[in-house]
């Protein structure tokens, strides 16, 4: 079996630089909580550079340097880095364990063949090509990609498990997050090869003890009384720990002692437990202060577009309905479902689908904390026909009804659809999804017989166009409201707000009336009348209002 660990040293500070990029080489501490008593969790290089530690408290690490820049580290962006780092290692293989603090295992049998020659400069480019796209999006994320080498033991020729080692690093680096990888036959051999190689590291098959041979005691992380234990005897390296008996380890220190040395020999407490990742993306922040205006709002909302749209599309999903929270400063909640008729990852449609919503429906107070989750969807192949010219891509459809939803609404993008009534103005609308099957041959026999009866129904049809001429009823939607005077029952006045006129010809009513069992009932009597302005409408009086309409004007 062979295994690959993706580990990010300083945890909490790299899920903090996922957010907050332009923070990269500036001097930045991690507190636990806010306030000045908090301890640090991690630190910056720039922050160690001035003798700051993670065993200080945020006074005395601001007492020391008053330049430093303090960040409280929330549950949700921790949660939000370990989901992205499981992203990616999704994105390669499904046995994924998910250890936490940024700690990601994942099996690698039977990905030689996608990883192998011509395959594997392939995805090496894909993931390249992907990191690249975020660096341009991110500028200050430049060095992601150089702290990505490879070192091969042994002098070994590149092997495909070093291509999708380098392809690893890249995706986690296109997430926003610093990786280190490490890939071994076990888990302790994996994780060890992360933490202490930098970068990329492979241990080939059988090697997995001259390697981690002369790896610092330290990385097996015991406890501070077994670590001066192991210091008096003089004990540095993982060789020298596990050359020891592990009876006479077992009867002067314990439990703890045996479990160290079976740890420094390259075996595993537990197998690999891989477990299906939950499909929940979503992405949040903690504002400093609170934002009552839409721009700054938005500029805060593009960049967890950015991250959980890049998430989704590691995966192979698109966004669908957006769900939005929003915590105010009246310590209240904002919970709203912003829906999305064309699934898609065009972050500036989703925006835009966003900002609609607040300027229609703005939150009661400031915003001091959003959490954006997204719907999943699969963009599904289209099936194309021989007989047919070929449609646009789907990824290009599903953009552009994201942006027609975005201009004109959820609720007025769709298909036309029949509606199940006999009631003359219904109609429906669909979710638009173009039909796209292949035509069988019974359906196409048939519709070659409907073509030639309607080229002869055409025919019969010019020959009687010259004694009738048929007349074409525009319908206006809605109907408009108008006034109309009668006498004995019949119209003889029209007045509305874009016409008037003596009602010259008149021919009706036809009375409709139906959906009587329901509350949509409908009683109507139509007329067809010709005004002296010359054209001809169609009008309407409602019975159970008394109202006047027209309904259409014929061509």
């Amino acid at each position: 079996m062979r295994l690959a660990c993706l580990f990010v040293p300083d945890f909490p500070l790299a899920a903090l630089l996922r957010v907050e990029p332009e923070l990269r080489g500036e001097p930045v501490v991690v507190a636990d909580a806010p306030g000045p008593r908090a301890r640090l969790l991690a630190v910056s290089t720039a922050a160690a550079r001035q003798g700051v530690t993670t065993n200080l408290t945020v006074a005395q690490a601001v007492a020391i340097d008053a330049s430093l820049v303090v960040r409280p580290i929330s549950t949700d962006l921790l949660r939000a880095a370990q989901a992205a780092l499981c992203d990616a290692a999704e994105s390669f293989s499904p046995r994924v364990e998910d250890s936490g603090n940024g700690v990601a295992y994942l099996d690698l049998d039977g990905l030689g063949t996608l990883f192998d020659g011509r395959h594997g400069e392939a995805a090496s480019k894909l993931a390249r090509r992907q990191t690249t796209e975020h660096r341009q999006q991110n500028p200050t994320l430049a060095n992601v990609e150089e702290s990505v080498v490879c070192c091969l033991s042994s002098g070994v020729s590149p092997h495909w498990e070093s291509q999708l080692a380098n392809a690893l690093a890249q995706r986690a680096a296109h997430l926003g997050l610093d990786a280190h990888v490490g890939v071994a036959g076990s888990k302790v051999a994996a994780a060890l090869a992360a933490r202490n190689g930098g970068g990329v590291t492979v241990i080939p098959r059988g090697e997995e003890w001259s390697f981690l041979a002369p790896v610092p005691v330290a990385l097996l992380a015991p406890s501070p009384e077994l670590a001066a234990t192991l210091q008096r005897w003089g004990i540095r390296c993982i060789g020298e720990l596990a050359a020891l008996p592990a009876s006479a380890v077992g009867a002067r220190l314990g439990p703890e002692g045996v479990q160290l040395v079976r740890r420094a020999r390259g075996e595993d407490e537990r197998p690999l437990v891989p477990r299906p990742l939950p499909l929940h993306f979503e992405e949040g922040i903690d504002l400093e202060y609170g934002i009552d205006g839409l721009e700054p709002f938005c500029f805060v909302l593009r960049g967890l577009l950015d991250r959980l749209t890049a998430r989704l599309a590691v995966r192979g999903f698109i966004c669908g309905d957006l769900r939005l929270s929003l915590r105010l400063a009246t310590r209240g909640r904002d919970e709203r479902t912003v829906t999305v008729a064309a699934p898609s990852n065009d972050v500036k449609a989703l925006l835009t689908l966003i900002r609609l919503q607040l300027e229609v429906h703005p939150p009661p107070a400031a915003i001091e904390a959003v959490w954006v989750a997204a719907v999943p969807e699969r963009l599904r192949a289209a099936q194309l026909d021989l007989f047919r010219p070929n449609g646009p891509a789907p990824a290009r459809l599903a953009v552009t009804l994201a942006r027609l939803t975005a201009i004109c609404g959820a609720e007025r993008v769709g298909a036309p659809q029949v509606a199940d009534t006999h009631r003359p103005d219904a109609y429906g609308l669909a979710a638009f999804a173009p039909n796209q099957q292949v035509e069988s041959r019974e359906s196409r026999v048939e519709r070659e017989n409907g073509l030639r009866k309607s080229a002869s129904l055409s025919t019969l049809n010019c020959r009687l166009s010259t004694e009738i001429l048929p007349l074409a009823l525009r319908a206006v939607r809605p109907p408009q409201a108008v006034e109309v005077f009668c006498t004995r029952d019949r119209p003889e006045f029209v007045r509305g707000a874009r016409l008037a006129g003596r009602v010259v010809h008149a021919a009706g009513p036809w009375r409709v009336q139906g959906e009587w069992w329901s509350a949509g009932r409908y009683a109507r009597d139509y007329y067809d009348a010709q005004l002296s302005d010359g054209c001809v409408y169609r009008l309407y009086c409602d019975l159970t209002t008394r109202s006047w309409f027209v309904e259409g004007i014929y061509d």
